[in-house]
């Protein structure tokens, strides 16, 4: 069993690692786009965590967690995400739900991407979220 807190700092040191920033700076809630994360900081702590849990981590599947049973046309008609695709990111990432904002595109769904974000992820791949 992993430790939620534990989990919680690994993730902080990993996105501090991948900024190039001091891991005071990394607070549980923060937004890991406000911090300077672009998609290759977001692929290294992807990586990082990978590496250091033994798990997979594909864009594939957290675009597909986002979306859940919502079929691709309801989620996000033309590449943008509908009301209901909307709402179901923020059941999924209620530290980000102010984000998830009309407009928004799947193209943009990291930028709601947060420490904790990553901790659900990790949690959900070892079977404990």
């Amino acid at each position: 069993m992993i430790d939620h807190a534990e989990l919680t700092q690994v993730v902080r040191e990993a996105a501090a690692d991948a900024l190039a920033i001091d891991v005071g700076q990394v607070a549980d809630d923060a937004n890991l786009q406000d911090l300077g994360a672009q998609s290759l900081e977001f692929l290294d702590i992807v990586f990082k965590l990978e590496q250091r849990y033994d798990i997979e981590i594909t864009r594939g599947e957290m675009e597909r967690a986002a979306r859940g049973d919502l079929s691709e046309e309801a989620f996000a008609p033309n590449g943008e995400i509908s009301e209901v695709g909307l709402e179901r990111l923020r059941e999924l990432m209620p530290e980000s739900a102010h984000r998830a904002v009309p407009g928004l595109r799947v193209s943009q769904i990291l930028s709601l991407f947060t420490v904790a974000t990553f901790v659900r992820i990790v949690e959900t791949k070892l079977g404990e979220g």
